[in-house]
């Protein structure tokens, strides 16, 4: 609470008057220690009030009103003088405070002349997108259906055509009126006198910390006007912005991570003559970045066509496949980034939302190879930002291959409403492979909090991607997922059911020609190390079982065969069918050149059997020449936009 420093009575002097001027702020009551300023020669103390004011004595608890004599015997040490309702006019209010000796001659006379304000600082706390007036919970925050607290987007979208290609949040100035509707407001309400009393400001600002993770503009026009912000983390709004009620516009400059919980604290202080008289405060939090499985809906599905023109008809066969799914393919010129072909590794699509506000967020992955500009040049845009992690140590686990989010689950009683993101790594019992997805990646992804990430094993794999041996297909009961995984063990159980002349007069196509399956069948050393590689994936099977709470009838065993390569690592023998585009039921595979049997391939024929009963659309597509001899598939070489969750993260319990 604060105490006024009034001048002490002069003994020498016969004329002690003091008049001064104050400022209250609407029921926040201030000391006055008027014990302290009398003399030995005080005896009785004459109190009068004018205008709505209400003086207190702490001791004994008695409200005095209007006007009223007290001995200085029965004087507390304190008042305390609070107004409830704000001033018209400056100076309005006063108490008038007289000392008088026993024969009642006058000591002293102290008139102190009040302005009451009434200040605060609103957000939009209980998220229905309007800024509602002094919310209990403004500077609080709490998560689920009946949670509070307002949420403020990361910036990173760009809403004019710019020949700098960088996001909104990189600049300091309202981008324009699309900008705006990224932007969270607060409201600066000032009630009172037109003017503030002389000598008094109000001031916006945040700590040294938060200014770095935080831009307040408080002119809501084209060109904006940057009042707190990395630069300065104070700033003191114009005299003539406080007529009436003042808008400003909050954008937050980075999501949370290891060193940044995603909570902004922004106060708005008034201040008479460098002292801070009172302030308000709100928070905000940051909205995570959020993944999107598989089994949402596709929008646009981006291929780049290769300079030549080795994926044309897979680009054909493709347009079929997203046709039917009511997408849209979008064919991506080659010559602009070196013919780099590998899509989904270059990012991640991804969003983030608040109350009223929606953007797609591209997470640009750091291998910075071809398509290293391809987010900033064709995606980056209105609603459509961009972000990355930059990391020099960056290596083949830190492309987006490695990267997915399963859909929705629940497991041990814990709900996973947009399900958990999943990139690989090593693992504790298989010391010889000890590469992990770089650290600042994993310290993002761990703290977004709402997909509380997996970390797999893929190490094994000469890539290292993860989606060489596991993606989800949507169905439409159950969990309403399925888990698909690559294995070794269903491919020696599906040829060695062949008859011995089968074996014989079908051969299985790989990277070096053809080989009869006789002969594949009497190959001890890839035998033995499928059956290696079959154990590392079953120890994925166990983590992604565990973590994903999942049974054995919720994974569907693809056929797949793997070689050893590099320091005993592994690559797919023949097109990898996991590494599919997934678009709604329809299903666009590696066409994996198998044993045929009565002109029919054995492995497209076992694929279709499992997942047609699930209603899931089978569609073949060669991509022998433009990826699998590139060491990718179909997967690999595109990305998906998708249809983002109807349910809001905001009404979830997350421990931010």
């Amino acid at each position: 609470m604060r105490s006024l420093n009034l001048p002490k009575i002069r003994s020498s002097s016969r004329d002690n008057r003091f008049s001064i001027t104050e400022v209250l702020v609407t029921k926040q009551p201030i000391t006055i220690p008027i014990k302290s300023l009398t003399t030995s020669t005080t005896e009785w103390i004459d109190l009068k009030l004018s205008g709505e004011l209400r003086l207190q004595e702490l001791e004994p608890d008695t409200t005095r009103i209007q006007k009223f004599s007290i001995s200085y015997d029965d004087l507390s040490e304190t008042f305390t003088l609070q107004a409830d309702t704000y001033s018209e006019k400056l100076d309005d209010r006063i108490l008038e405070i007289n000392f008088f000796n026993s024969r009642r001659q006058r000591i002293a006379t102290y008139t102190l002349y009040f302005t009451v304000l009434q200040v605060c600082l609103d957000v939009d706390a209980d998220r229905d997108g309007v800024v509602e007036e002094n919310n209990p919970y403004k500077a609080d925050w709490k998560c689920g259906a009946d949670g509070y607290g307002a949420i403020a987007l990361v910036n990173s979208d760009q809403d004019i055509t710019s020949q700098r290609r960088e996001p909104s949040s990189k600049d300091s100035r309202i981008n324009g009126f699309l900008d705006i509707k990224d932007l969270s407001l607060m409201v600066v309400r000032h009630i009172g006198p037109n003017r503030l009393p002389s000598g008094c400001d109000l001031e916006i600002w945040v700590s040294d910390k938060t200014s770095r993770y935080v831009r307040i503009f408080d002119e809501l026009d084209y060109s904006g006007h940057e009042l707190v912000g990395p630069r300065f983390p104070r700033g003191r709004l114009r005299q003539q912005d406080l007529e009436k009620d003042l808008f400003l516009a909050v954008e937050a400059l980075h999501y949370m991570d290891i060193n940044f919980d995603g909570a902004l604290f922004i106060n708005l202080s008034l201040v008479k003559d460098d002292e801070v008289l009172y302030t308000d405060w709100v928070r905000f939090q940051v909205a995570p970045w959020i993944m999107m499985p598989n089994n949402l809906t596709p929008r646009t599905v981006y291929i780049l066509r290769t300079s030549s023109g080795s994926n044309a008809d897979l680009i054909e066969s493709l347009r079929r496949v997203v046709g039917k799914s009511k997408a849209q393919l979008e064919v991506v010129a080659p010559l602009a980034y070196r013919d780099d072909r590998w899509m989904q590794d270059e990012i991640e699509f991804g969003y983030s939302e608040s109350p009223g506000h929606f953007m797609y967020v591209v997470l640009d992955s750091p291998r910075d190879r071809g398509l290293d500009d391809f987010p900033e040049q064709e995606l980056l845009g209105f609603d459509v930002g961009h972000i990355t992690r930059p990391n020099l140590d960056a290596g083949t686990l830190d492309s987006f291959g490695n990267l997915e989010v399963s859909p929705p689950v629940s497991v041990d009683g814990v709900d996973y409403p947009f399900g958990r993101i999943l990139f690989g790594g090593d693992h504790p019992d298989v010391s010889q492979f000890s590469t992990r997805m770089v650290k600042n990646l994993r310290d993002f992804f761990y703290e977004q909090k709402v997909q509380s990430p997996i970390e797999l094993f893929s190490d094994w794999l000469d890539v290292g991607h993860i989606d060489e041996f596991m993606t989800f297909v949507p169905i439409s009961e159950g969990k309403g997922f399925k888990l698909l995984l690559a294995s070794p063990n269903q491919y020696y159980s599906l040829v060695k059911g062949f008859s011995e002349e089968q074996q014989r007069s079908t051969f299985q196509r790989y990277k070096d020609g053809e080989i009869a399956i006789t002969d594949l069948l009497s190959d001890e050393k890839l035998f033995e190390d499928n059956q290696r590689f079959q154990g590392y994936i079953d120890l994925n099977r166990i983590l992604l079982k565990d973590k994903l709470g999942l049974g054995e009838d919720d994974i569907i065993d693809l056929p797949a065969l793997f070689e050893a390569v590099n320091n005993g690592r592994a690559e797919t023998y023949f097109p990898n069918m996991v590494n599919m585009l997934v678009l709604d039921n329809y299903l666009a595979i590696p066409k994996p050149f198998g044993p045929k049997i009565n002109q029919q391939c054995q492995m497209e024929e076992f694929v279709r059997n499992q997942l047609d009963p699930f209603g899931l659309k089978c569609y073949f597509i060669d991509d022998w020449e433009p990826y699998f001899l590139s060491r990718g598939e179909i997967h690999c070489g595109t990305n998906t936009r998708r249809k983002p969750f109807d349910t809001k993260w905001w009404e979830f319990d997350w421990k931010f």
